[in-house]
């Protein structure tokens, strides 16, 4: 039975603010039947968010019920990754009404003892995105003789768009007939995928070290093997995660994803700085196994086409690499820069 999945965004719809929500919008949309936000109620997706079609916005939980869902997705992924406590009755009686529950958050819905009970007396199930129960281990560096070529998407912010940067250049070289795939390493990605390591609730010692053995069950099933890349080394907050992947994959090459809305960050970092946001990952992986960043991708959703235009050419301009904003003009250009670069390219051992 195909799911119907209900989004519950409740006064956190938009551009930036619903991460969840957006992505299973724009990869799953034959699946969403409504977004939960009474704010927003009456509009649609592609009114709030520029895409997502005539998926509604609704103003409760209860007026879902008449769409027939089979699924409650919670659409945020706020910094914490604590479940908002007045959202209580709604999930009470989405289980009530026997909706199974996805959530990303780092609180887990599982432990929350009166959604426990609840789950089981009306026979639902509750899934943890984060929730990782598998061996950890340490790094060893056995990514450097991977036989795959690992692209790594790398950030000059958190929330710039890595995982989606991810999923539009692999399936461009998939239309290129390449050989393409990409392995999730964050709670949304692990949703689109279906399978993935939740990297940020992995203990530090050990963020490497489950990254590589992950990827070494799957290295040589495709040519160019991608991995979502997390956080970002100039940002406070997510710098631990954003390491442990790059040291974890060993990249071969990297891709440099940029929101042209941040400017100065709450850390006050220059993110629009290109050329030191290249420099820092390309150090951060130097000692050990150089790695270069072949391409930017701009994440450009708050401006004019012509604008947007603008700002790729002056990314262009300042770094020397290709430049492209691949949801709204396609990741080509991303895409034959990695090819390019492979075909002289030698990994290092």
């Amino acid at each position: 039975m195909k799911r119907r999945i209900v989004i519950l965004a409740e006064k956190n719809f938009g551009p930036i603010t619903s991460k969840m929500a957006n992505a299973a919008i724009r990869y799953l949309p034959d699946e969403i039947v409504a977004v939960v936000d009474s704010s927003r109620a009456g509009r649609t997706a592609r009114e709030v968010l520029n895409f997502g079609g005539d998926i509604p916005v609704i103003s409760s939980i209860d007026e879902s019920f008449r769409l027939e869902p089979t699924t409650l997705l919670i659409g945020i992924s706020p910094p914490g990754g604590e479940f908002p406590s007045d959202w209580y009755p709604m999930i009470i009686k989405a289980i009530q009404n026997k909706l199974d529950i996805i959530s990303g958050l780092h609180e887990f819905l599982q432990d929350i003892a009166e959604f426990r009970v609840l789950a089981d007396k009306y026979n639902v199930k509750i899934t943890d995105l984060r929730k990782y129960d598998q061996k950890e281990t340490l790094a060893r560096g056995a990514a450097r003789n991977f036989r795959s070529k690992i692209i790594l998407t790398v950030g000059s912010h958190g929330n710039v768009g890595k995982m989606t940067a991810t999923i539009e250049i692999v399936k461009a070289l998939q239309q290129m007939g390449k050989s393409a795939d990409w392995f999730a390493t964050g709670q949304i990605g692990i949703l689109l995928k279906g399978k993935g390591v939740p990297l940020d609730t992995i203990k530090g010692d050990f963020i490497s070290g489950t990254l590589e053995s992950s990827l070494a069950r799957v290295d040589g099933n495709f040519e160019y093997l991608f991995v979502e890349g997390q956080g970002s080394l100039q940002h406070l907050g997510y710098s631990p995660v954003a390491l442990g992947v790059m040291h974890g994959c060993l990249p071969d090459a990297m891709i440099g994803c940029v929101r042209t809305d941040v400017g100065i960050s709450d850390y006050g970092v220059d993110t629009q700085d290109l050329k030191t946001m290249i420099r820092i990952n390309e150090e951060m992986l130097s000692f050990v196994k150089p790695a270069r960043v072949v391409g930017l991708a701009l994440n450009t959703y708050h401006l004019s086409e012509e604008k947007a235009k603008a700002a790729i050419a002056e990314a262009q301009n300042e770094t020397g690499l290709p430049a492209t904003d691949p949801v709204r003009f396609g990741a080509e250009p991303l895409a034959d820069s990695l090819t390019s670069f492979f075909e002289s390219y030698r990994k290092h051992s």
